[in-house]
């Protein structure tokens, strides 16, 4: 149909004679289809016609004849068609379920895709042709989606931004390949290959709410709107805006736009037809002539003038009203303001006819400017506003404040100083004082401790000499040890041993409480109190000796319940040796004795009770009998040398390890093994403290 085209409606459509603008027929189909309501149209070049119904599905009227059912699924939702687009040899329909892709020939289904095969949402308002057997979709998502008749559904990465979820409400290729999409307020996104550009109001849209897009043979992109259309000349890179025509409550219909011959776009609207003829455009050849109106400062308005002189206050309020004179659409005046000395460049044009400002104090001047939509603007016109500076914030009042800020930091150190020294002075006088004191106080305490020195050196004398010779030992056993450790001067452990006639050796390892002097007061009194038990009293059956030692030194230091309990005591092994039958028998209070005996490692317990100490229950000590053979051998210690903390990890030494060491040199002679012993626990301890006085005896038999 040459200079014709067709106008379509619910009920049926019109042929428009484009150049006469006028309207040559109707055709009435919703009464040759038995009344059901009209969705889509398609045009083909040879005159046939296809229908998309809303529930009926899909009709085909050719040029001479009545419509009949080209294709219908029974799905309700598959036949209700929102948009036809026809290739070579297929139909694409766009559907409230999906699209289907239909042999225009055989009315087959080639492909159908929906949510249950990739789309993201089954209405599908418009599809656009992308040659080679792919189409683009207008949908409800945030990116473009592309099928294929092969192929199957895929998306662009770019991604659509905008404040609300996107429905694409038409979407169109232009001549260089671009996917443009028209989204319900959003505004119109291009897809040129991986990147995405947003066009909304700040790029002077005339809204963000799109129904229909075109992209025309000049590269110029349309785009209707409810009440107007945008026209964006992508080689200008201009956008202009159209309202005029539209009653209120118009808008564009979606999907209906089109290029007729001679550049005139026709634009299908809710209140008819509107056509674009670009030859009729006028374009306006005067700037608008810009004026501010008044300015509004803190709520009270002056009139415009030059300059504007206001004294200092925290906070103005400026309002600042302003218009661009056009007589030919005045309300499509865009306007750019700039407060010099304040803002960095001029603002971003809008339609906006008043600006607030809120600076603070200086020389300000604000400029506003305005453009058309054809581009052009006219000369700036501007005042100058002068706020007051605050005598605070004047050159010579913060050069006054800093020169006495200074002064004044310099008096407060100078004063700081001389407290400094004064404080100094003071503190020298005492230390001075003091170091007399502390002089002449340790002369004194080195004086005592010379004397106390003294006195406990001359009480090791005493407890030395009160300790048996080890020569009258070894005059019994030639092979025999004894390592005597104090810890300090003098000990709180001691060794005692006698022969009482021919057949008979008496031996004793005790470690009294504590060290040092309150430990060598005890090891007198033991000795003392074992002189007499064993040498006097003819005692010398161990347990006994025990049991009676235990008796006596709790009489002898008053360890009574009534006067409270005390824990002063000792720990002690006491060994009766038959010289002529090798007879051993030896008690035990708290200290172990180690023998080895034919070869035989042997490590012996004592009885769990300690000599002196608690006495609320009655004490027993076991005696313990063996035979010695030559060459045997008998181990008394205290608890000084297993308790002694060092090796690498600065640990005790333990029981464990001084029996292993006992076994490993028991073969040697005494005095070797006392070498080995010795030197084991010099390597052991290091550099650490002594903790206990060590005992520690060796006999072999």
């Amino acid at each position: 149909f040459e200079g014709s085209c067709f106008l379509g409606t619910p009920t049926g459509y019109y042929l428009f004679d484009i150049d006469q603008n006028s309207v040559k027929s109707f055709t009435d189909l919703r009464r040759r289809t038995g009344n059901i309501e009209i969705s889509a149209y398609c045009t083909e070049d040879d005159g046939r016609l296809w229908i998309g119904t809303a529930g009926a599905g899909l009709y085909l009227q050719e040029r001479a004849g009545q419509p009949r059912v080209f294709y219908r699924s029974g799905n309700s939702g598959e036949d209700y068609i929102l948009n036809i687009e026809n290739d070579e040899n297929f139909l694409w329909l766009g559907t409230l379920n999906g699209v289907i892709i239909l042999d225009r020939n055989s009315g087959k289904v080639k492909a159908r895709y929906n949510t249950n095969n990739g789309l993201p949402y089954n209405r599908i308002d418009q599809i656009c042709l992308l040659g080679n057997g792919r189409a683009a979709i207008a949908t409800k998502t945030d990116r473009i989606y592309t099928i294929g008749i092969e192929g199957g559904v895929s998306s662009q990465s770019g991604i659509m931004r905008g404040p609300t979820m996107n429905v694409i409400s038409s979407c169109f290729r232009s001549n260089d390949g671009s996917i443009w999409a028209a989204t319900a307020g959003n505004g119109v996104f291009e897809f040129r290959g991986d990147t995405v550009i947003s066009y909304t109001r700040a790029e002077m849209l005339l809204s963000d709410y799109c129904y229909s897009i075109l992209a025309d043979s000049l590269d110029r992109i349309w785009i209707g709107h409810e009440r107007g259309f945008s026209c964006y000349d992508r080689q200008a890179g201009t956008m202009k805006t159209y309202s005029t025509g539209f009653a209120r409550g118009g808008a564009c219909n979606p999907a209906a736009m089109y290029e007729a011959p001679g550049g005139r776009i026709l634009i299908g609207t809710t209140q008819g037809l509107m056509v674009y003829d670009p030859e009729k455009d006028y374009k306006s050849r005067e700037a608008p002539r810009n004026n501010i109106n008044f300015i509004s400062v803190n709520d009270v308005r002056y009139p415009w003038k030059k300059s504007f002189n206001l004294p200092y206050k925290k906070r103005y309020r400026i309002n600042i009203s302003y218009v661009g004179i056009s007589f030919r659409e005045p309300d499509k005046i865009y306007y750019q303001t700039m407060l010099d000395n304040w803002d960095d460049d001029w603002s971003d044009w809008s339609t906006d006819r008043e600006v607030t400002v809120s600076p603070r104090d200086g020389r300000f001047r604000f400029s506003m400017n305005s453009m058309n939509e054809e581009g052009l603007s006219g000369t700036p016109v501007s005042f100058d506003l002068v706020i007051r500076t605050p005598v605070w914030r004047t050159w010579w009042f913060m050069f006054l404040s800093a020169a006495a800020a200074t002064g004044l930091v310099i008096f407060i150190v100078r004063q700081r100083e001389k407290a400094q020294k004064r404080l100094e002075q003071y503190l020298k006088t005492e230390l001075e004082a003091r170091t007399e004191e502390v002089v002449r106080q340790k002369g004194e305490i080195e004086l005592k401790n010379v004397e106390i020195t003294d006195s406990i050196s001359y009480a090791k004398r005493i407890q030395t000499s009160i300790l048996p010779d080890l020569n009258k030992l070894k005059e019994t056993f030639s092979d025999a040890f004894i390592l005597f450790r104090p810890r300090d001067i003098v000990s709180g452990d001691f060794y005692w041993f006698d022969r009482f006639g021919d057949d008979k050796f008496m031996l004793v390892c005790a470690d009294s409480t504590g060290h040092g002097v309150p430990g060598a007061f005890m090891s007198m009194i033991g000795s003392t109190l074992l002189q007499d038990i064993i040498g006097r009293q003819h005692i010398t059956r161990p347990s006994v000796i025990l049991k009676t030692l235990d008796s006596q030194l709790f009489s002898t230091l008053n360890q009574n319940i009534e006067l409270g309990v005390s824990n002063d005591g000792m720990d002690m092994v006491v060994c009766e040796i038959g010289l002529r039958t090798g007879h051993i028998r030896f008690a035990s209070a708290m200290r172990p004795v180690v023998m080895i005996l034919g070869g035989e490692f042997l490590y012996v317990k004592g009885n769990r009770s300690s000599i002196g100490g608690e006495s609320f229950t009655e004490k027993f000590f076991d005696d313990q009998e063996y035979y010695l053979k030559a060459g045997d051998s008998i181990y008394l210690f205290t608890d000084g040398y297993p308790d002694q903390f060092g090796g690498k990890d600065g640990k005790k030494m333990k029981i464990a390890r001084l029996k292993s060491l006992i076994e490993e040199v028991s073969n040697l002679s005494m005095d070797e093994q006392e070498k080995k012993i010795a030197n084991f626990l010099d390597d052991w301890q290091g550099e650490n403290d002594q903790v206990d006085d060590i005992l520690m005896m060796g006999i072999r038999f």
